[in-house]
């Protein structure tokens, strides 16, 4: 049931719109039917000539394709694999962006997993289509061939955001290699993801969850292991100078905002950045936003809300106005009522009755950073 004391403004990304299954030939047009049958969601897109009953007609294969690339999770294409290589060749941007792509023969007999095989899900993709017209999925990715851990798929598992995925693959490189690889998971948030007898070295095992100075000085604890050698960090904290690593970010914290009527984006964004470099934290982790209720409909808000495409949620006066912060203000109390807006609502949204970053201020705006629990 939802909450009426909650509104919640979510930023969405566009591409949402499922499969696009797209065919060229009549034989192509058939299978196409047949496929997109069984993937519920999915649109058909077929040569004008041969478009059935319920599919979408289209004349140039390349605007068709290009024009999906933007708003469908995964493309199938029925045709040549070198038609689709030369169409999406300068659409490419990375694996963790682009749709996933499976081109498959119009006898149905091999479907390729061609781009974004594991986070886009193009292998799990192939796979299906493949069991609809009985044909053989063809993978290509050496995690797949050998029976390897894929980090990517474990951190996508986990619900950890990817920051530097250029290192993703030099971590593929070293699990597929069997190079040593140290894992600094303080909460254990990738590792109970990962199957028992790992060969990861976890410097950091679980622990209970801390306040900004708790998480530094394990930091500092393990400080020499940690620039020893490769790993993956998994923190909310940005890591050390000289340490080479994959950065996965839980999507734990919650920032409580409070501004004065008609303050500027701008300024929120400049101190909502100023204020998660000064704690060492990165932006990656804002699982959200939060504010009272009758801020909702401050542009600048949920201007800057969407700046990090992020959800903003307002909660009821009432809700907020008993929550005990460590810095409340007769200036707020007196104006709408409740002695704290940001240090509250963060507190509120996480339920975690802690703070992990106090208020801190700029001219128009407050804010506040609380972590909630990501187990």
């Amino acid at each position: 049931m939802t909450n009426p004391s909650v509104t919640s403004f979510v930023m969405r990304n566009s591409r949402s719109d499922g499969t696009a299954v797209f065919a060229l030939t009549r034989k192509g047009t058939e299978l196409a039917a047949r496929v997109s049958a069984r993937l519920p969601g999915s649109t058909c897109f077929c040569n004008i000539r041969y478009a059935l009953p319920g599919m979408t007609p289209m004349r140039k294969i390349g605007e068709a394709i290009r024009s999906a690339w933007h708003h469908f999770d995964a493309i199938v294409c029925i045709m040549g694999c070198g038609i689709v290589v030369r169409t999406i060749a300068p659409l490419i941007k990375n694996k963790m962006v682009d749709p996933a792509v499976v081109v498959m023969d119009e006898d149905g007999k091999f479907a390729i997993s061609l781009i974004s095989g594991h986070l886009g899900g193009a292998n799990e993709l192939a796979r299906e289509v493949a069991a609809i017209t009985g044909g053989q999925a063809v993978i290509t990715t050496a995690s797949d061939l050998q029976g390897k851990l894929a980090v990517d798929l474990v951190a996508q598992k986990a619900g950890l955001h990817i920051e530097n995925s250029r290192m993703l693959s030099r971590v593929a490189a070293a699990v597929l290699d069997g190079e040593p690889l140290w894992i600094f998971d303080p909460e254990g948030l990738f590792v109970k993801h990962l199957p028992p007898g790992h060969s990861f070295q976890v410097i950091a095992p679980p622990v209970e969850r801390g306040d900004v100075a708790d998480i530094k000085a394990l930091i500092a604890d393990t400080l020499p292991r940690l620039r020893a050698g490769l790993g993956i960090w998994v923190s909310e904290m940005i890591e050390p100078s000289r340490v080479k690593c994959l950065k996965l970010r839980p999507p734990s914290l919650v920032v409580g905002i409070g501004c004065n009527r008609g303050t500027q984006a701008e300024e929120i964004i400049g101190l909502v950045e100023r204020v998660f470099r000064e704690s060492g934290l990165s932006t990656l982790s804002i699982g959200k936003f939060a504010s009272v209720d009758l801020k909702s409909n401050e542009p600048g808000l949920l201007e800057a809300a969407g700046h990090f495409n992020k959800p903003i949620e307002f909660y009821a006066r009432q809700t907020i106005q008993g929550i005990a912060v460590p810095n409340p203000s007769s200036t707020v109390a007196r104006h709408i009522g409740v002695k704290s807006v940001c240090e509250a609502s963060a507190i509120w949204s996480t339920g975690t009755g802690r703070l992990l970053v106090p208020k801190r201020k700029s001219i128009n705006c407050t804010m506040a950073i609380a972590r909630a629990s990501c187990s």
